[in-house]
């Protein structure tokens, strides 16, 4: 009566998804009995599964690409602009520091030197600064990228592809002639337990989804101050160097 019942939910399972088709791609001299069509169709089932959560999968993966991109397209605009305020600073000072020893007449003189290379040292230092956030950054979004989503969606993926082959498997370990209304109920159940593999995927990634995003949105609050504060602090101990530089004499 189990074996029955099972049979009976994969039948309506199989009028949802479209009827038995009554021709199939086998090619055999005599007409396939009716559980050997549900075999086929089970196949196709399975099969279908199978496209629908890959379908699902490769859309989530593009959208997370895209905003993987749009993530690092955001921090890299962020050291641009500080990058380009430090190189302007270190050119006005070396333009400064350069006219004020031309109008000393001494280019070489150890005051107008020790600046020179003072500013030298801040723009390493600056450069150096911005580096170690860069790595920071780059750390934290590998780890992230690592341990969410993507290991997710290749076990969906691996669990997907499995599911292509689910009657073959079931063949190769049943005596499908003997036992054939035990091997349908026993796919029956299996798909039953797996039809809803779709809805857990759409629910996981997009818990997935927002963690990574709580976890982006942390990392831009931390390192945005950070890579600001590094330009803005070189920028005012530039203009102090300056400042001191002009009372070479």
């Amino acid at each position: 009566m189990k074996f029955l019942v099972l049979i009976v939910l994969a039948c309506g399972q199989l009028v949802l998804s479209g009827t038995i088709r009554e021709s199939t791609s086998i090619d055999a001299t005599e007409p396939l009995s009716e559980d050997t069509e549900v075999l086929i169709e089970f196949d196709r089932l399975f099969n279908k599964l199978h496209y629908d959560i890959d379908y699902k999968l490769r859309i989530y993966r593009m959208q997370h690409s895209v905003r993987v991109k749009n993530l690092n397209a955001q921090f890299i605009s962020r050291y641009a602009f500080a990058i380009t305020d430090i190189q302007h600073m270190k050119q006005h000072a070396k333009e400064q520091i350069l006219e004020h020893a031309l109008q000393i007449g001494d280019t070489q003189n150890p005051c107008i030197v020790a600046a020179n290379d003072e500013a030298r040292r801040r723009a390493t230092q600056a450069a150096k600064d911005l580096s170690i956030v860069s790595e920071k950054v780059y750390g934290e979004m590998a780890t992230l990228t690592s341990v969410l989503f993507f290991p997710i969606v290749q076990e969906f993926q691996t669990n997907s592809s499995a599911f292509q082959w689910t009657v073959l498997d079931k063949l190769s370990r049943d005596n499908a002639v003997i036992h054939i209304q035990e091997t349908l109920a026993d796919l029956a159940s299996f798909y039953m337990q797996n039809s809803n593999t779709v809805e857990r995927v759409i629910a996981t990634l997009d818990h997935e989804i927002e963690v990574f995003q709580d976890a982006a949105n942390e990392l831009r609050q931390s390192t945005w101050p950070e890579i600001d504060e590094i330009g803005r602090s070189y920028i005012f101990n530039m203009e102090q160097l300056i400042e001191e530089a002009l009372e070479c004499s």
